[in-house]
């Protein structure tokens, strides 16, 4: 362990520290042409500050909302504008005494219409979250609830009173807004990315709807931006973390593993997004694994690094750390684990993040692959064909299941089990692989999931990533395609979907989610990746255990 603090030791951090205070673009690229789009998205530093200035009339808007007593609130976002909501909906869930509060960022047709299963429709805000104001799954959400409030009698004279903006100055979504008289449009700092915009109206409007005490998120996020100015190493956690997983992610211990007290469990998928698509890009990058199932030791290889975040008195989370240092695993530890101190957390890891940027010489404040799924999706709605398109035929078929992806890759294989076998022999020391789970996000699907992800890790002995389409498309979506060319994606598919009409668009949530799903398999096909996807049929829950019989087959031989 004293090696491993050594080759990670911060670099004149101090002087590290004043520059990205001072905004120093050079710190993350010398190219002329991107330091100007850097410098237009360091306003996360002042945040804390933003939000001092603002809470009183943030308090004052968010009580004229909650006066219409609403027995639910709906958040309709995609990525950084529903993350760090659904972060602050799970902390706050034991204790609310408030309107349920939901997050739908989702294109699934089963999903969205649960989402309208409910006879209070009427007595629903929704929060229209984008800062684009332009997000394809947020103003497709908004246009079917906005469709079917104006066929609502108890809304029908007014259903614009059911929404709330939250977006940037001089977008289509602040014009839409004023246009159709919004009960209210909350218009975000314009240099605060989306993934940093948590301190923001992003995060701080659903925090004030959850009940959360405004005044304690502000000054926990006001200590920890003090204590993120401190020049010395030691007295400035963040800068500690963001350094030393970056310099062990350019060392190869690239796989960073969360481990959390389950109080603060929630943060993780934050995390997850925040270090994936800032670092995950010029193929390098920071791989996130977020709920791991727990694993032997000897079944982690020397390309982990452990982040413990820990709760006071949680003794099984301490054991667990002191088992991995003992195993020769460098583990960093923040004792800071308590829901009370969530706003220092959110400054912390944005800071880390930033600093992790610094140690792998990359600019983490772009997104640059992102645009491509958007752009093939765009295509694929339009009925055009597209490079990687080939990846979509159906090579392998088998019961119920049929195994997809370039036809080459499986040509000549027999059944499901021998295209899986196939496609993990690629798979060497170093590699990980991500489950892209395209299905209705419920709880029988999430435990099938979750048992493949086990047997597929403790199997092959390497990190085993679980996501939902489209959310991780604005999460890890970027890793997967701009970062390290170490994973094989297994994307899964079904059908027996009953169609949702979106008004005012001549493609449905199927067809949506559908182009979303194939666009991905698509892009990743052309960049090379080794991915494949599982069609699970009409039955997806019945697909998912004949797929787990198959797999425990695949991986015992």
């Amino acid at each position: 362990m004293a090696r491993d603090r050594q080759d990670t030791a911060v670099p004149d951090g101090g002087t590290m520290v004043e520059r990205l205070w001072a905004k120093d673009p050079t710190l993350w690229s010398v190219d002329e042409d991107k330091r100007d789009s850097i410098q237009k998205r360091l306003g996360w530093l002042a945040a804390p500050a933003w939000l001092g200035d603002h809470i009183g009339e943030l308090r004052e808007r968010v009580s004229k909302i909650q006066a219409l007593n609403w027995q639910r609130v709906v958040l309709l976002g995609m990525g950084g504008s529903s993350l760090a909501p659904a972060v602050l909906a799970q902390i706050a869930a034991t204790g609310s005494t408030g309107p349920r509060f939901e997050i739908l960022d989702s294109t699934h047709p089963d999903t969205v219409r649960r989402a309208t299963a409910h006879e209070d429709l009427a007595n629903t805000l929704f929060l229209v979250s984008s800062k684009s104001g332009t997000t394809l799954e947020v103003m497709a959400l908004w246009s079917y609830f906005d469709g079917l409030l104006r066929t609502d009698a108890a809304a029908a004279n007014g259903p614009s009173r059911n929404f709330v903006a939250i977006t940037d100055a001089g977008t289509p979504l602040e014009a839409l807004a004023r246009d159709r008289g919004f009960l209210d449009c909350f218009v975000n700092p314009p240099d605060v990315g989306g993934r940093f915009s948590a301190l923001t109206y992003f995060g701080m409007v659903p925090a004030a709807l959850l009940g959360f005490d405004l005044n304690q998120l502000l000054e926990s996020a006001e200590r920890q931006a003090l204590s993120c100015q401190a020049r010395a190493t030691e007295k400035n956690n963040a800068l500690l973390f963001g350094w030393r997983i970056g310099a062990y992610a350019a060392q190869g211990r690239n796989k960073l593993t969360l481990l959390l007290s389950p109080e603060i469990e929630p943060l993780g998928v934050w995390i997850e997004q925040l270090l994936a698509e800032s670092t995950g890009k010029d193929g390098r990058g920071i791989i996130p694994i977020v709920n791991e199932p727990l694993q032997h030791l000897e079944l982690y290889g020397k390309d982990r690094v452990f982040v413990a975040i820990v709760a006071k008195e949680d003794d099984a989370l301490m054991a667990r750390c002191g088992e991995l240092e003992s195993a020769g695993f460098p583990v960093l530890r923040s004792m800071t684990g308590d829901t009370k101190e969530i706003g220092g957390e959110f400054f912390r890891w944005e800071f880390a993040t930033a600093v992790a940027g610094v140690a792998l010489g990359i600019n983490p404040f772009d997104e640059p692959d992102v645009q491509r799924s958007k752009d093939t999706t765009a295509l694929f709605l339009e009925g055009k064909n597209v490079p990687g398109q080939t990846a979509l035929t159906p090579c392998i078929r088998e019961g119920g299941l049929s195994l997809v992806g370039e036809p080459m890759q499986f040509q000549g294989l027999a059944g499901v089990a021998e295209g899986l076998r196939h496609l993990f022999k690629t798979i060497r020391q170093g590699d990980y692989v991500a489950i892209l789970a395209w299905l209705d996000e419920n709880e029988a699907l999430c435990s099938l999931l979750e048992g493949c992800r086990a047997h597929i890790g403790g199997a092959l002995g390497v990190p085993v990533t679980l996501g939902f389409g489209p959310r991780y498309l604005h999460s890890t979506g970027q890793l997967h395609k701009g970062g390290s060319s170490a994973g094989v994606f297994l994307q899964f598919t079904a059908g027996g979907r009953a169609d949702v009409a979106i008004p005012g668009h001549d493609y449905s949530f199927a067809d949506l989610h559908s182009a979303q799903s194939d666009a991905d398999l698509a892009v990743l096909s052309d960049l090379g990746r080794r991915a494949a996807r599982v069609n699970l049929g009409e039955d997806p829950a019945q697909g998912l255990i004949e797929f787990v019989s198959i797999l425990e087959g695949a991986l015992s031989t």
